[in-house]
């Protein structure tokens, strides 16, 4: 695959994930209460997603492989959406 092969794909994984988990905003939003709560320390949405990065980060050392970097492409463009304030995020 070359470079916007996985940005296509990754465009349609964050279509297809909010269809199944719901919207992005909503399930980083979700994650980093519960992270808050959990760690004792406030995190943000875009945070939660950073770290999504850091672990398909971590994966593709182990074992790399199409679907990690297809995920890190998604992660990364949703953070950039949740710490530059839009809204929208299904593109």
């Amino acid at each position: 695959m070359n470079a916007g092969d996985f940005l296509t794909e990754a465009k349609a994984t964050i279509q297809d994930r909010g269809m199944e988990y719901g919207h992005p905003t909503d399930n980083m939003q979700r994650t980093a209460r519960l992270l808050s709560a959990y760690l004792e320390v406030p995190i943000m949405d875009y945070q939660v997603a950073g770290i999504m990065v850091l672990v398909k980060l971590a994966r593709s050392m182990e074992s790399p492989k199409v679907d990690t970097y297809l995920d890190l492409c998604a992660y990364g463009a949703i953070m950039g959406t949740l710490h530059t304030q839009e809204d929208e995020l299904y593109v």
